[in-house]
């Protein structure tokens, strides 16, 4: 097995990008969960003196995210440990698996929304539109606020992606319980109430599917969703002396940071250069798809190998 000798060189320098990246992304989560915990009780307390259950809903989705921040800090730390000889990734996946459990506890609240909302909308009570109003625009404030906070880390890490798609959605949520509240003030339409709060429940359950299924995919070792396994063999296959490749494999160890391993086949007379051609495409991996770990193994080309992997990439 041959690794492109560069990867060590660099592995120094990726450890300390993904560190301060962890660092400036806590930084953030950590105002975040402040803003929300204040969110959280000041719109539990309104909507239960109001009796809006869309108001309810949306401190419970709030404090789903004090729940999913509060986690997102613990992974991140235990992702800046160092690696040992047990653990050769660290502890990366931790964020993913915090991604994984967010999600889930997600999609079980929305139900619990949804459900309590039809019961609700069968016989709904008496709801303060005022109040309920002047609670909500407090909570949209907050969460735009700790939304533009999350905005700048949540292309790099999937932790704070599903911290902001929490917000986002708390967002949506606080605008549908705006209008509710205006429709009830206005025309005393009480079945607005839960049918927002359904609403929420549907927004909540669909930020939750995503965050779920990009998780999943990850601890399946799926090859990323913006990488597509074929272009990546062309680009191997590209490099000079490369006359065929066989058994690719491209995953996420973590957000951010992707790993390849597969074989490459060369003529004769490039076998000797063996070590130059892996340098060549490992650069050429990192820099048009991102992958900063690579491992591969260089084989002669010959007519048994040609016969055995002329149509599979895997």
């Amino acid at each position: 097995m041959r690794e492109a000798p560069s990867v060590g060189r660099n592995e120094h320098l990726l450890s300390i990008d993904l560190s301060v990246s962890s660092w400036n992304a806590e930084k953030r989560l950590w105002i975040v969960l402040i803003i929300s915990s204040v969110i959280a009780i000041i719109e539990f307390a309104g909507g239960f003196l109001g009796q809006s259950l869309a108001l309810m809903s949306d401190s419970g989705h709030v404090l789903t995210d004090v729940l999913a921040v509060g986690v997102g800090i613990l992974t991140l730390r235990l992702g800046r440990r160092p690696h040992t000889a047990r653990r050769t990734f660290g502890y990366h996946r931790a964020e993913i698996f915090a991604a994984l459990i967010n999600g889930s506890v997600l999609i079980g609240a929305a139900f619990l929304i949804i459900f309590e909302a039809y019961l609700r909308l069968r016989q709904p009570p008496i709801v303060q539109g005022p109040l309920v109003l002047a609670i909500a625009s407090i909570g949209l404030l907050g969460n735009l606020t700790s939304a533009g906070f999350l905005s700048q880390s949540r292309g790099t890490n999937l932790n704070v992606k599903g911290v902001f798609l929490h917000t986002i959605g708390d967002v949506l949520s606080s605008l549908a319980v705006i209008v509710s509240s205006l429709v009830v003030i206005f025309t005393g339409y009480l079945g607005i109430d839960p049918l927002a709060a359904a609403v929420i429940g549907v927004l909540i359950m669909r930020s939750a599917y995503v965050l779920v299924r990009d998780s999943t995919n990850i601890l399946l070792e799926a090859t990323p969703r913006q990488m597509q396994l074929e272009t990546i063999a062309k680009a191997v296959r590209s490099v000079d002396g490369v006359k065929g490749v066989h058994d690719l494999h491209v995953w996420t160890i973590t957000s951010g940071l992707y790993a390849l391993s597969g074989h490459i086949t060369v003529d004769t007379d490039s076998i000797s250069k063996g070590s130059t051609i892996v340098e060549e495409i490992e650069a050429k991996l990192k820099g048009s798809f991102g992958i900063e770990h690579v491992t591969l193994q260089v084989e002669k080309e010959t007519l048994e190998n040609i016969q055995e992997h002329k149509s599979s990439l895997i």
